[in-house]
């Protein structure tokens, strides 16, 4: 499926959503509020702009991203930050929670304008999504604009990753566009790799959830429901969905003198629910009406948001929601900090691998089916020793599993440090884009070849010239045509969306390996320069100090195998970051004073899943050796030689963001 297809549904899509919130509006009138947000029109104010756009679609999400924006705005005290969900319950946790410390709005539609809008008024250095909001527009059109891209506490079931594989094309788009994913584990590492995104740029960082702080009124709130309640032992049934509420009821007819608390999942089901217990025979009450748990209720219904980890903190048992019909069940992280013993059904596929590891150190208690969930409560208050073990395990493989916020955070500033920032500069005959801190106003003098006093051979389709700019010198290069097609039109090139143009592309390329820390040269401008019904483009890059064209090196004297072995781990580093170069030959190697070994020309190069085509540069290299032994007369290279290079090329590491 095409990104014009996928636009197209989501537009039908949303003339569903409009009616659709309308109708959720009648229990909760948040959901027929603030309706221009979601079609991309935010009011925020200008020190909004330029700062991160932090998206967490509902409670839970927002919940795991709550620790992960504490830190950033401890980290980056300046850095204005745009917090994003799309629910009215995850809106008011985000406010209470964080006040006037961050913007908050909701995430539009993603459709191409209304994306476009909402972009275009935030101008964010860095987009960061939470879990699986994978939005295609959204993502596509950040990075399109020059937004660093991250996925954080990524997770992804099988079931879903059959589900993007058969979209390919659209699956591939997204993830070319994400420059971090910082998944929870190494199954979703894995599932993510098999879909085509970059080793080097899916690291396991594990789960936010593990960190996320208790409430600020966690110990009032407990202290207030243990009088409500008093002695009598109660059991949590949490996040549940339509078809399991009458199995929780009918397990808790069997438990003479507990309490259940029940938690259904979305807000908008609580008067279903509701109607489900007028009709069961069990005396019940709702916590809303915020009266004491008489002596003789046998279900109190949690209609309040907020208070389920004051609820957990309580119980004696708790049942994974989500978990006896096939919605894939819910985190159970939440519950394991307070050592309660769990409960889950077989559907937890969307947290496949920490109900994996649960099992394996016996800290949870899995039933087949909803049958089960009766005798599974009766068989915990039976044995409150075994009870209480069951949950201690829990409780430390949670507490080893702590630390993800720092390892989220730590890749996270690191790209956002790295990563240029880039304006776009209207000239007289076209359109510049520079990094402002190599070049702040970029002027048609930048790109004129007399400007410059030195002049150095290209290798291929022309000359490169060094400029001088304030204190750094530049190299620029103008676009020429190669082969027959060079010599009918030799610079001229057909019009195409400005980004797609050869020099912004290569550019926005340039501007995101140096951000992945990659041993390329950082790009200075850009510009698109009209020529009739065509345009001409030009780039200038800094140059880098002190490095030479490996193929002139080669001329003088032979490369050591150590020497070898460094180009094959960059060509490693590429590859393992999934950049595609269309022309890497020796003459697009070089090697600076201390060794190391940098890579140059990136135009029409692009970021791919990874494929046949890292052996097809590998080759290219290969073949552009053996041409310049045959064609000169002093060529220090020997087929002995490629054996070196990929030692060097396969020791090169698969994973981890090269900082």
């Amino acid at each position: 499926m095409s990104l014009r297809l996928y636009s197209g549904l989501v537009h039908v899509a949303r003339a569903v959503a409009w009616p659709l919130l309308w109708w959720l509006g009648r229990r909760l009138p948040a959901f027929r509020e603030r309706w221009a947000e979601r079609r991309g029109v935010v009011d925020l104010p200008a020190s909004a702009r330029g700062g991160v756009v932090v998206h967490a679609v509902s409670m839970g999400e927002v919940g795991a991203a709550v620790p992960l924006v504490q830190a950033l705005l401890a980290a980056r005290p300046g850095l204005p930050v745009v917090f994003t969900c799309t629910t009215p319950t995850a809106s008011a946790r985000i406010t209470e929670t964080f006040g006037a410390a961050v913007h908050h709005v909701y995430l539009p539609f993603d459709t191409p304008g209304a994306v476009r809008r909402f972009l275009d008024t935030l101008a964010p250095r860095a987009l960061v999504v939470l879990e699986t909001e994978l939005w295609p527009n959204l993502l596509t059109t950040a990075q399109a604009r020059g937004t660093a891209v991250v996925l954080a506490n990524g997770r992804l079931s099988a079931r879903s990753a059959g589900r993007y594989a058969r979209f390919a094309h659209t699956t591939a788009a997204v993830l070319n566009a994400i420059d971090l994913l910082l998944v929870q584990d190494a199954p979703v590492r894995d599932r993510f790799l098999r879909l085509g995104a970059a080793p080097a740029r899916t690291l396991v960082t594990g789960s936010l959830k593990f960190d996320t702080p208790l409430p600020a009124d966690q110990g009032a709130r407990v202290a207030q429901f243990r009088a409500w309640v008093g002695p009598r032992p109660l059991w949590v049934a949490a996040s549940t969905h339509d078809g399991e509420e009458a199995a929780v009821l009918a397990a808790q007819a069997s438990q003479p003198g507990a309490l259940l608390v029940l938690v259904p999942r979305h807000p908008q089901r609580f008067d279903a629910v509701a109607a489900l217990l007028d009709s069961s025979g069990l005396r019940w009450q709702r916590r809303s009406a915020g009266q004491p748990v008489a002596a003789d209720t046998a279900v109190l219904l949690a209609d309040s948001m907020g208070e389920l980890t004051a609820w957990l903190a309580l119980a004696e048992a708790v049942f994974i929601g989500g978990t006896l019909v096939p919605v894939g069940g819910h985190n159970p992280l939440e519950a394991m900090q307070f050592g309660v013993p769990l409960i889950a059904g077989p559907q937890v596929f969307n947290f496949a691998a920490a109900f994996a590891e649960l099992g394996a150190a016996q800290a949870v208690l899995r039933i087949a089916d909803a049958a089960a969930l009766g005798p599974a409560l009766a068989q915990l208050r039976a044995d409150p020793a075994a009870a209480r073990a069951l949950g201690a395990r829990g409780q430390a493989l949670f507490a080893r599993r702590g630390g993800a916020t720092a390892r989220t955070l730590a890749p996270l500033l690191t790209l956002l440090d790295q990563r240029a920032g880039r304006i776009e500069q209207a000239l007289p005959d076209g359109v510049a884009w520079a990094d402002p801190a190599l070049l702040p106003a970029p002027e048609p003098a930048h790109f004129d070849p007399a400007r410059g006093s030195a002049r150095a051979p290209g290798s291929g389709r022309g000359t490169v010239w060094f400029q001088t700019v304030g204190a750094h010198t530049l190299v620029l290069r103008h676009y020429r045509r190669g082969g027959l097609m060079g010599r009918l039109v030799q610079d001229r090139y057909a019009p195409e969306p400005l980004a797609c143009t050869r020099a912004m592309a290569e550019f926005a390329l340039l501007q995101r390996l140096v951000a992945w820390g990659l041993a390329v040269p950082r790009a200075a401008a850009a510009r698109w320069q009209r020529a009739g019904l065509f345009y001409r483009a030009d780039i200038l890059v800094q140059r880098i100090p002190g490095a030479e064209d490996l193929s002139e090196q080669l001329q003088l004297a032979p490369l050591a195998a150590a020497g070898w072995q460094a180009v094959g781990a960059a060509i490693a580093q590429l590859h393992r970051h999934g950049v595609f170069h269309s022309d890497l030959n020796c003459h697009n190697l070089m090697r600076d004073a201390q060794g190391r070994v940098w890579i140059i020309d990136f135009d029409k190069c692009a970021v791919r899943a990874p494929g046949p085509w890292q052996q097809v540069n590998l080759e290219r290299l290969r073949r552009s050796l053996r041409k310049e032994r045959g064609r000169l007369a002093h060529w220090h290279w020997q087929e002995d030689d490629w054996a070196a290079l990929l030692a060097g090329y396969n020791a090169a590491p698969a994973e981890g963001f090269t900082p």
